[in-house]
């Protein structure tokens, strides 16, 4: 029997059934500049070793996209993951988070690896590489899985009590390895080509190249800064006991929902004041503070709580809008498609913002400017501005942290705070939850609330942000002088409520309804959790509502 698929560039054409899309994917493989990692099969990303058994439309994924390097890193975990079980079986690992273009994995029963263990196990990964070692796809049933995985932590065989008895998981298999990962993997080894291990800290850093330029391997570059705030969180959510899905699933059904929401606001409360105690020591040394942040982190209401923690020190906060300094629409850069570059640092009049910082610190009124979005025009409205002995001027912005916006302020008189929602929250010790979908689902529930934006349009500027973020504001995140994450460990549960509708309702026609299926999938293994105890100053509520400080938003 045959079956009839409809590929890209909407050609049509039959296959055997039970052709895998791996098989489909070679008479392709010749259109892309990258590898295909990934199939497409109506709509849903796909493993390439699954078997088509029906009509319907195919598409794939290469390896130089975001999705794409999804499916290399979890791949190159895996490969990893089996080279210390066949080598150092007695290390214990977790996935933990993302430096750059690198994975930090922490060794969780204190076992030190030496340079010849890294170098042994290294060496076994190329091995496999080099012998194209294929990575097995596999459907088993829930109680063979229940059986494969009982030698692992809890968390895991949690997750799998709400999944239907006669549902067939997917399990991967190098060697006799066997995992459950969530999102498809490479078909073999061979693909893994360029990587390193790298001792750092309390376990190993996977090294692998950038997307574009998968055939030299960077220096790793350290992020100390970030990865010290991680690990506080992750250290904090563990004695919490709701560092994973499943942990956090049982605290809902348990009663306990209110108790971890209190507890996670109180640790914002706490740090936030702290940062306000810490600007109010160097006495009247810091006159500027910069806030800082990628999309969906909740810049507008720490801005807030930090003013009113700083109202409680004596100290007066000015807040001043970077968003009034955009060059006129005239003079504002293109991207190469002809459209505004609304992100880069160039659409900021860098002149005339440092010119009135200067003027501002310097005790002078100044005029302050609007800028009017509909005309692309910066307008005076009567706005002057002149500093007390006790007050601060609070910048925020996405460039708070380039030094091109306040060349003119001294360090010594100046705060740079970095914000981002780096989430501790994950499936299991192997299947995180990325920072990016956390602050995705930010951004999808906020611009249907208050942009009136629906899911189909947050996904298609998606990547767009992403690029912005890359070249604007990540590369600067070391240079903050301190780092707020605004995370909440029970957030997830919230925003399921109202993502999920949002992302059910793209179009299985539309490209963006892979990543909405990929997103709800997620959604899946957590309980939802209502608003309704969530305090209104929470910075949550920046994205679902109910803020207090909603005239700020």
């Amino acid at each position: 029997m045959n079956i009839k698929l409809t590929l890209p560039d909407n050609i049509t054409r039959e296959y055997p059934a039970g052709t895998t899309l791996l098989e489909v994917s070679r008479d392709f493989a010749g259109n892309y500049q990258s590898p295909i990692v990934e199939g497409v099969f109506k709509g849903i990303g796909t493993d390439l070793q699954k078997p088509l058994m029906e009509d319907g439309s195919v598409d794939f994924i290469v390896r130089d996209t975001e999705e794409g390097m999804r499916v290399y890193v979890r791949s190159l975990l895996f490969l990893f993951l089996v080279a210390i079980k066949k080598l150092r079986p007695e290390v214990k690992i977790e996935a933990r988070n993302s430096l750059g273009s690198a994975l930090f994995c922490e060794i969780t029963n204190g076992i030190v690896l030496s340079k010849y263990d890294l170098q042994a196990l290294e060496d076994y990964m190329k091995k496999l590489v080099a012998q194209a070692e294929p990575i097995v796809y596999q459907h088993i049933t829930k109680k063979e899985a229940e059986k494969l995985l009982r030698e692992r932590e809890e968390d895991r065989l949690e997750l799998l009590q709400s999944i239907p008895e006669d549902h067939l998981l997917t399990i991967y298999f190098l060697q006799d390895c066997g995992e459950y990962f969530f999102g498809p993997m490479l078909p073999d080894c061979s693909y893994l080509k360029l990587f390193e291990l790298i001792s750092y800290e309390n376990g190993i850093v996977i090294n692998y190249p950038e997307p574009g330029a998968m055939e030299e391997l960077d220096v790793f570059v350290d992020s100390p800064k970030l990865n010290k705030m991680f690990h506080e969180m992750e250290e904090w959510s563990t004695m919490l006991k709701c560092n994973t899905v499943a942990k956090l699933n049982s605290i809902i059904k348990a009663g306990y929902a209110k108790t971890i929401i209190q507890v996670a606001e109180a640790l914002h409360e706490k740090k936030i004041a702290a940062i306000a105690d810490e600007i109010t020591d160097k006495g009247k040394d810091v006159h500027l503070v910069l806030i800082a942040g990628p999309s969906s982190s909740g810049k507008t209401t720490f801005a807030q709580r930090l003013s009113i923690q700083l109202v409680v020190n004596g100290i007066r906060p000015v807040p001043i809008s970077m968003d009034d300094y955009y060059k006129e629409r005239l003079n504002t850069p293109r991207k190469a498609d002809g459209s505004y570059d609304f992100e880069s640092v160039e659409a900021i009049d860098l002149e005339l913002f440092n010119d009135h910082l200067q003027r501002l610190l310097a005790g002078e009124t100044v005029k302050i400017p609007k800028y009017n979005f509909r005309t692309g025009l910066r307008e005076y409205r009567g706005r002057e501005l002149k500093l007390s002995d006790d007050a601060v001027l609070i910048v925020e912005g996405i460039h708070g942290l380039n030094e091109r916006i306040s060349a003119v302020v001294p360090a010594r008189n100046k705060l740079k705070v970095y914000i981002s929602a780096l989430t501790p929250m994950s499936l299991d010790e192997y299947n995180r939850i990325q920072t990016t979908d956390m602050r995705l689902l930010r951004r999808l529930v906020r611009d249907s609330q208050f942009r009136s934006h629906d899911a189909l349009m947050t996904l298609k500027l998606w990547d767009d942000v992403r690029r912005g973020e890359e070249k604007y504001i990540f590369p600067f995140q070391e240079e903050a002088d301190i780092i707020f994450n605004t995370t909440l460990v029970y957030e997830f549960a919230v925003l399921k409520k109202y993502a999920e509708p949002l992302l059910q309702g793209v179009p299985e026609t539309e490209a963006v309804y892979t990543n909405a299926q990929r997103l709800l999938d997620l959604l899946s293994h957590v309980t939802p959790l209502d608003k309704d105890l969530i305090p209104q100053n929470s910075i949550l509520r920046e994205f679902v509502g109910g803020s207090a400080f909603k005239e700020a938003l």
